[in-house]
């Protein structure tokens, strides 16, 4: 099976793919706080997911930008494990949103066919021109799967210690657009070799994919974390994490006093059913951060200059 390049790991009585899993979740719904902050102003969310989706989502995408707008963002970026979502911002702006920022992005994982530049290509052409982030495999990446111990195909990104041939197809069609490229759910090494290549190739817009989430996707020591931002990579906060898990906020403020926040950016990773709406998302972690003695110059950079750079748009204001 060669879908760039995909492979089999074994046939057993588990899902053949991530969100079966997923199919029949329910929660009760995060009722929205209404939450205001100042970095509100002017800040962009790379890291949305909206629904229509392949298992319950918190709120369509129709219904973030609008939210987002309404609290002064500004703008947001809609992801997809599975799909690409150039043509749903494009949607999105032209029908809720058009005073406002609605990017897409496509994630290479098996239903677009893996490690596959012609589903970049078809992102770029998309009506509208709003596709901006390319991630490398995330659920269906090797390592996320072997890490799970699932028993279901996977896009491998590296074999014996060095990337795939397809890695490089990518990175082409990244560095040709002027695209971001984040590095996915690969692991830590993976990453890392992903981040020089991608440099060497030419692209400028690197993303290290929130290294700090938790071990089943990349999890990155400081050292790693460093070595990446020497790349120029930034490295992805996910603010979803930080309000869920009390363990998180400590590991990351070490982190970017440690690196500098100017290497750093906050992202929700919002959607997922009982969990808060992406400006409530935002505004609960740069009240953590506040409290922990981060600055506003800090919190801009993070929460809108760094982001803004990533989606290829002016600082605010120009």
């Amino acid at each position: 099976m060669a879908l760039g390049p995909t492979v089999l790991s074994g046939v057993g009585q588990q899902p053949q793919t991530h969100w079966d899993k997923y199919k029949d979740q329910r929660s009760e719904p995060f009722p929205d706080r209404h939450l205001a902050d100042p970095i509100l102003t002017g800040a962009i969310d790379l890291h949305a997911h909206p629904d229509p989706d392949v298992y319950p989502r918190q709120s369509d995408a129709f219904v973030i930008a609008k939210l987002a707008r309404e609290r002064g963002m500004r703008g947001v970026v809609l992801k997809n494990h599975f799909t690409e979502t150039a043509g749903l911002a494009e949607l999105v702006r032209t029908y809720a949103t058009p005073d406002f920022d609605v990017f897409g992005a496509v994630t290479l994982d098996l239903p677009v066919g893996g490690l596959n530049a012609q589903a970049i290509r078809y992102m770029v052409d998309v009506a509208g021109h709003r596709g901006r982030i390319v991630w490398m495999p995330t659920h269906d990446s090797e390592h996320e799967v072997r890490y799970n111990r699932e028993t279901r195909p996977f896009v491998r990104v590296s074999r014996h210690g060095r990337l795939v041939p397809e890695v490089g197809q990518v990175l082409a069609v990244v560095a040709e657009h002027d695209l971001a490229l984040a590095t996915g759910h690969v692991d830590a090494e993976e990453a890392l070799q992903i981040l020089r290549a991608a440099t060497a190739a030419g692209v400028k817009r690197l993303i290290v994919t929130h290294p700090m989430f938790a071990p089943q996707y990349t999890w990155m020591s400081i050292d790693q974390m460093r070595a990446a931002a020497s790349l120029g990579a930034f490295i992805e906060i996910t603010g979803n994490s930080i309000v869920r898990d009390p363990d998180a906020a400590p590991r990351v403020l070490a982190a970017i006093r440690g690196i500098g926040a100017r290497h750093f950016f906050v992202a929700t990773d919002s959607g997922l059913i009982g969990t808060p709406n992406v400006p409530d998302t935002l505004a609960l972690v740069a009240q953590r951060f506040r409290e922990a003695g981060i600055g506003d110059a800090d919190l801009s950079v993070m929460f809108r200059e760094n982001p803004a750079y990533l989606v290829n748009l002016p600082p605010a204001g120009r």
